[in-house]
């Protein structure tokens, strides 16, 4: 009733193996789950997804108890995750936002299926508006040299978002998370909260940048997004096979939140510097 109040055209699918009948039979965009689910279960089903329809992202719903499962199952290949006392709330837009980096341009494909390696090099200034259309950029040039299964484009492009507005916010804004918009409204909306309004205009966060550098070869794709802020303790970023989504989410002095967690979940690698204003995410190519 959520999504097709947001005018979604849903499928409903009564377990996981209905699901993977339902993804043979027609064109489907994304898919929502459940993680306890009888016959196929959400794990499963993610498990699936990513060995027969690595084109199409899924969102796991969570509910009190299962984080571990919802970790595992961002490690399995899941886009994100919606903790289900939170549904009507994010829902929507966490399908929004994981459509969003998905980005189709037939026009340079041929050529770009030729290019081995790519460099970018950006100095933003802290303006939402440019996460998405850069994002978009990397995300084209990543898919046309055909690097990554779409799946994985997907997530990478989530990681990247969430990476860019860290760093413009609690970065160089030097906000918290309750002065900021929520991610959606930044990277969807190009939102600015009051806070941020007054921060950018003031000295020294109006003349702070972020640089990003991006390089995508056969090998890796790498992307380095560096601020120009105080930094944050690192030694609370969590690492693979250590994340705990509900804690993340729900822990406001949790540093990064929910983003965080996704970041670690969709790269290969997740590096700080030791300031930490500057992170590293590597995703590596199978070839």
């Amino acid at each position: 009733m959520l999504l097709e109040a947001a005018e979604h055209e849903v499928v409903h699918a009564n377990n996981g193996q209905c699901g993977i009948d339902e993804l043979r039979r027609q064109s489907i965009d994304i898919v929502v789950t459940d993680l306890e689910m009888p016959e196929l279960n959400g794990l499963q089903l993610v498990e699936r997804m990513r060995d027969d329809f690595s084109h199409i992202p899924s969102i796991l719903v969570t509910g009190h108890g299962s984080e571990e499962l919802a970790a595992e199952a961002l490690q399995l290949g899941a886009a994100g995750y919606v903790p289900k006392n939170r549904m009507s709330e994010l829902l929507n837009n966490t399908i929004i936002d994981v459509l969003g980096v998905i980005r189709t341009d037939a026009s340079y494909a041929k050529l770009i299926s030729t290019l081995q390696k790519n460099v970018f090099v950006f100095d933003l200034p802290n303006d939402p508006l440019l996460i998405n259309p850069l994002v978009g950029l990397l995300m084209q040039v990543s898919s046309g040299m055909e690097l990554l299964p779409s799946i994985d484009m997907v997530r990478l492009g989530v990681a990247v978002e969430h990476a860019l507005a860290n760093a413009m916010l609690h970065g160089n804004l030097e906000l918290t998370t309750q002065q900021c918009p929520s991610h959606h409204e930044l990277a969807r909306d190009g939102k600015f909260s009051e806070a941020m309004r007054q921060r950018i205009q003031q000295a020294p966060y109006c003349d702070r940048t972020v640089r990003v550098e991006a390089i995508a070869a056969t090998e890796e794709i790498r992307i380095i997004v560096t601020d120009q802020g105080a930094g944050f303790d690192t030694s609370t970023v969590p690492q693979k096979g250590q994340l705990d989504p509900k804690a993340m989410s729900e822990d406001e002095n949790a540093p990064r939140g929910q983003g965080l967690v996704l970041m670690a979940s969709f790269v290969d690698e997740l590096v700080y510097n030791d300031q930490g204003n500057e992170v590293t995410l590597i995703k590596r190519c199978r070839t």
